[in-house]
């Protein structure tokens, strides 16, 4: 049975949806599945070193899409663009035994065009994320209207295309919001099954727990670096704490500029490393170092970066809101109630300066975490429960309808 994986973005330097591609398909080559990925070129080099090129199909860069990257206006037509083309390369397959599972992107809104006869599987789908009310303000007024537009379009595009109304299963990963998205786009509530969002690579699983002894004031942030991240909101903390305390960033992004101008504003060069984009193995050497992981975003989906640090034993600080809030509770992380900005910055700070201190809690904080994410987060489970429908939609084999 064939399963062609299908992702915009695959590989481990572009965020955590493209991550979670590049280690879902890992997992499934480990397993022995005739598996495929179909994903952007943009992503071949780092594929093909890791995979080689024989299961890998790309959709190639062209004009017209480069026409509309550049494009405020076009620039919505790229998604659509990538799954029409991801349309045309699947036709190889025989629709009889295939099974298309279209992962990222995660948008329950999102249209994708699956040829007709295939068996298809769409998600974990996790959307209709939105700020904390006290943070509204930094929301651009096109996510406002995106998302005041969003069950219009979706019961319009579930009217007119239906791809995800028509798929064999829909994986949900939002809980009730994303449920809803995909009510408003005509989903039969028993085709969603609910899974994890994502899970951990077993080598960090299997990691010795990093240990905590003595003070440490040193902090760490694992993101892609876009305003929803918030990473502005730590520096500001990082101002108001102890003064031995230290923040490593890494990542890249659009944010990189204005968060090293506001490092400086601050006075806070000196206690401030961007590392940029560091490979696993580097940051498991960081995590060794630092007490905790700083993890402030304002409209999280999950949050893989939360994941590994839990699953490595590194306590978390990280907000009340969104996937976070589904990922840890009070006995395995700090979390923070998002009420205002002024307020937020006061109780990281606080939180920052307690764990400084206590390596104690660190400890029992860590442990309680780890327990949590060896039985909950690894791949094997997590993955197992999305590939879980694929034999359920295969038609019986010939032996079995005349048994």
């Amino acid at each position: 049975m064939p399963i062609v994986v299908i992702s915009s973005n695959a590989g481990t330097r572009m965020g955590g949806e493209a991550i979670k591609a590049f280690q879902f398909f890992d997992w499934l080559r480990a397993q022995g599945a005739d598996v495929w990925l179909v994903t952007h070129a943009r992503n071949r080099d780092e594929l093909v070193a890791a995979f080689g090129g024989e299961r890998l199909l790309f959709v190639e860069d062209t004009a017209a899409q480069r026409l509309m990257w550049r494009s405020r206006v076009l620039s919505a037509g790229l998604l659509p663009y990538f799954h029409l083309e991801v349309a045309r390369l699947v036709r190889r397959f025989d629709p009889a035994d295939t099974v298309l599972h279209y992962l990222c992107p995660i948008s329950p809104v999102e249209p994708r065009f699956p040829p007709r006869g295939y068996r298809t599987v769409i998600g974990p789908l996790n959307g209709n994320i939105v700020h904390p009310p006290g943070f509204l303000s930094r929301v651009s007024f096109k996510r406002r209207l995106m998302g005041r537009a969003q069950r219009p379009v979706q019961v319009v595009l579930g009217a007119m295309l239906g791809d995800k109304r028509k798929a064999g299963r829909v994986l949900n990963s939002g809980g009730t919001r994303t449920r809803v998205s995909l009510g408003w786009a005509g989903v039969a509530p028993d085709k969603i099954l609910d899974v994890l969002d994502s899970g951990v690579n077993g080598s960090l699983i299997s990691q010795v727990p990093v240990p905590h002894m003595g003070r440490n004031a040193a902090f760490l942030c694992m993101a892609r670096l876009v305003e929803y991240k918030a990473i502005d909101l730590v520096l500001r903390a990082l101002a108001v704490t102890d003064d031995d305390a230290t923040l490593t960033v890494l990542g890249d992004g659009p944010e990189m500029a204005p968060l090293r101008a506001l490092a400086r504003d601050l006075n806070l060069s000196d206690r401030v490393a961007f590392e940029g984009y560091v490979d696993h193995q580097r940051i498991l050497d960081l995590c060794q170092s630092h007490r905790a992981l700083v993890f402030p975003s304002l409209a999280e989906a999950n949050g893989i970066a939360m994941q590994e640090a839990m699953a490595v034993g590194l306590p978390v600080i990280a907000l009340n809101w969104g996937g976070q809030a589904a990922l840890g509770d009070l006995d395995t992380a700090i979390m923070l109630d998002p009420g205002s900005e002024d307020q937020l910055i006061s109780d990281m700070a606080a939180a920052m300066s307690q764990l400084a201190g206590d390596a104690e809690l660190a400890n029992a904080m860590a442990t309680r975490a780890r327990d949590k994410a060896v039985a909950r987060f690894g791949w094997d489970d997590v993955a197992a429960s999305w590939t879980a429908p694929y034999s359920d939609l295969m038609p019986p084999a010939v032996g079995s309808r005349n048994a």
